[in-house]
């Protein structure tokens, strides 16, 4: 996949569902492959008014809708890229559940660029084509000393067989 611009068109896509890559398999959820649209929500609290994450929230509003061609390929290539290690993180997951319907699991990290976070993620797999879940972070920092929460919701559903012109690992920002 490529990471970068693509990445953030992709987020709320690859994160409905790489997330759930953390799980001890690479083989996809039982869910279609082909193209998806997620649309998120998201919502900051303590974050300092020019802090780069408030800013980009203002920017790019708080609901974003991308569109993303999921395949067996791009789901194993990003659950790879997840298991890699982060340079400078100290992250653990406990409390991982999975079942055909259902998958949740926490995560602490310290020492990631001078700040700590937890993650709480849950995603309910509405069968094949839909897809709906939450994610709260909880970070702390320099920037933050108070703490800083970030609540996200995730919708998505399944469009497509055919990509169109939607590239597989790449992504479209819709809104």
């Amino acid at each position: 996949m490529k990471h970068g611009s693509a990445a953030l068109t992709l987020l709320p896509l690859l994160f409905s569902f790489a997330a759930i890559a953390s799980a001890q398999t690479d083989t996809p959820p039982p869910i279609k492959m082909g193209l998806w649209q997620s649309e998120s929500t998201t919502s900051v609290e303590g974050a300092p008014a020019d802090s780069p994450m408030a800013q980009a929230i203002a920017r790019g509003g708080r609901t974003n809708v991308s569109q993303g061609c999921l395949t067996p390929e791009t789901w194993k290539d990003e659950f790879h890229h997840m298991q890699q290690h982060r340079p400078g993180a100290d992250c653990t997951q406990t409390n991982f559940q999975q079942d055909s319907h259902h998958i949740s699991f926490d995560e602490q990290c310290g020492s990631q660029g001078g700040y700590s976070s937890s993650v709480h993620f849950e995603m309910l797999l509405d069968g094949e084509e839909n897809a709906h879940g939450h994610a709260d972070v909880k970070m702390t920092g320099a920037a933050f000393p108070q703490g800083m929460t970030m609540h996200v919701t995730m919708k998505s559903k399944y469009l497509s067989s055919n990509c169109g012109d939607v590239k597989p690992g790449e992504g479209k920002t819709i809104r």
